[in-house]
């Protein structure tokens, strides 16, 4: 068994978080702007709140990775249950459109699956088959690449890879690679993620996509120019400078029906955030978009660096682009100033007119960002989750809230913003991981919160809000406590 190190999810927790505390009440902290995203309180189990836990004897970390619309209103709620220092087994919840679990489902609401990936990073559903990618340990500390596929029911998908999974060594033997990101389009599957290529120190990173038949997890040898380890993929490493640390982490189809790539590459003051466009039949670049497929962001709001990176991408009917991300810089004495990053592109990768600056906002709003998810409302309003230490005007607070914040369509803001936490035996943290915005302009936010710290694994269970517009005290609540 591989050692536990904490932070392989999303919690890097402190050993000073695990001190015992009176458990708290699940409740808004901080000042909240605006009245867009208020606690639906008729929503979940504990007014405005549900939390699901998959404990047994095997484990109790478990954390959402995504929401995805279920039908009749309500919500899959998917995740992963670590069963030991470095094993996901995939955790499914059905909610109904009151956020409450679905007796009608699995085992009161909920089931397990088995698959190959040790560490789930991203889930889409396809019909009836959740399709999923991650990382697969190997001996002597090294992963690779992995896509599975898992029914509604929690069975392998049948003919698909090996019981329902495809590992895929995207690196050279003695490497690593992982996937972040999954999408399916006319039945194939597009894995996105990282490899290492090396490099004078002898690691480095680069960007990789591999192409899947979605029906059997085959390789499509048709897809990629020879650069990628195996055929049916393609690396793209920008190389800014020199055997440099360049990453993937968004992935979206573009109106064209171009693959696009978020992420961040390494230069000489930080990183530079990218979206990159891609042919869906053969891997190349798309030479109409940006340069020669790039489209590029940086800012020198930094003594010493500035650090952009792009987490999550949204396509309109359009063809526009909105990436959002971070933009963290430094001050005179290094400490990192963390913010967030909206960028606007046209469907040729040139900057949107009308939008923040030069078509890219950038917003110191809080302490300790980092942005996990963003979504689009049905009047064009932008949101953006992440964890938070305090939002703008608020001092820190040594709790990790569940923070999210919008801003208008023209990425001028926040218009809105709120943190909340949840219940807790030791000192509160949470991760908000994914966002899914409803029929009805409601805001669902999916991610963790810690229960329990028993060294050295913790007792994290998944948790899910909805966020409403509250149009009553439109004009304002000084006073009014919401809980």
């Amino acid at each position: 068994m591989r050692t536990s190190v904490l932070g392989i999810g999303s919690f890097a927790i402190a050993a000073a978080a695990a001190f015992t505390a009176a458990p708290t009440r699940a409740d808004v902290i901080g000042t909240s702007i605006g009245t867009d995203l208020v606690v639906d309180s008729s929503f979940g189990t504990t007014g405005g709140y549900t939390v699901v836990n998959y404990n047994d004897d095997a484990g109790t970390w478990d954390e959402v990775v995504r929401l995805i619309p279920a039908d009749g209103g309500g919500t899959w709620m998917t995740g992963f249950h670590r069963t030991d220092a470095n094993g996901d087994r995939f955790a499914i919840a059905r909610l109904d459109a009151n956020g409450v679990l679905d007796p009608s489902y699995g085992d009161g609401g909920k089931r397990l699956a088995d698959t190959a990936i040790n560490l789930i990073r991203d889930v889409i559903l396809v019909e009836d088959r959740f399709y999923l990618t991650g990382i697969h340990y190997l001996d002597g500390g090294l992963g690779d690449a992995v896509a599975a596929c898992v029914m509604l029911d929690g069975t392998p998908c049948a003919g698909f890879g090996d019981a329902g999974s495809v590992e895929l060594p995207l690196n050279a033997p003695g490497f690593n690679s992982d996937g972040a990101r999954i999408l399916e389009r006319n039945g194939a599957l597009y894995v996105i993620g990282n490899t290492d290529p090396g490099g004078k120190s002898g690691h480095s990173s680069a960007i990789v996509v591999a192409k899947l038949d979605a029906a059997t997890g085959a390789l499509d040898p048709g897809f990629g120019d020879g650069s990628g380890p195996l055929p049916g993929s393609v690396v793209y490493d920008p190389n800014l400078i020199e055997d440099s640390w360049d990453f993937a982490y968004a992935a979206a189809f573009a109106g064209n029906g171009d693959i696009l790539v978020g992420g961040s590459a390494q230069y000489d003051r930080g990183t530079k955030a990218y979206v990159l466009a891609l042919d869906p039949a053969t891997g190349a670049p798309d030479g109409a978009f940006g340069d020669g497929g790039f489209a590029w962001a940086s800012l020198q709001n930094g003594v010493h660096s500035d650090e952009l990176t792009v987490r999550a991408l949204h396509v309109y009917d359009d063809g526009r682009i909105v990436a959002a991300g971070n933009a963290n810089h430094d001050d005179e004495f290094f400490n990192s100033i963390t913010g967030i990053l909206l960028l606007s592109l046209q469907p040729d990768g040139t900057r949107s007119p009308g939008f923040g600056v030069d078509g890219l906002s950038h917003v110191d709003a809080g302490i300790n960002l980092q942005v996990t998810d963003f979504a689009v409302r049905p009047n064009g309003d932008l949101l953006v989750s992440t964890p938070s230490n305090g939002l703008v005007p608020d001092d820190y607070i040594s709790d990790s809230l569940q923070s999210v914040l919008q801003f208008d369509a023209a990425g001028n803001g926040p218009t809105a913003t709120i943190s909340f936490e949840y219940p807790s035996l030791v000192q509160p943290q949470g991760w908000p991981m994914s966002l899914l915005v409803d029929a009805d302009d409601r805001v669902l936010v999916g991610g963790a919160r810690l229960w329990d710290y028993i060294f050295p694994v913790p007792d994290a269970d998944h948790v899910v809000t909805r966020l409403v517009r509250d149009v009553i005290f439109a004009n304002g609540f000084d006073g009014l406590v919401v809980h």
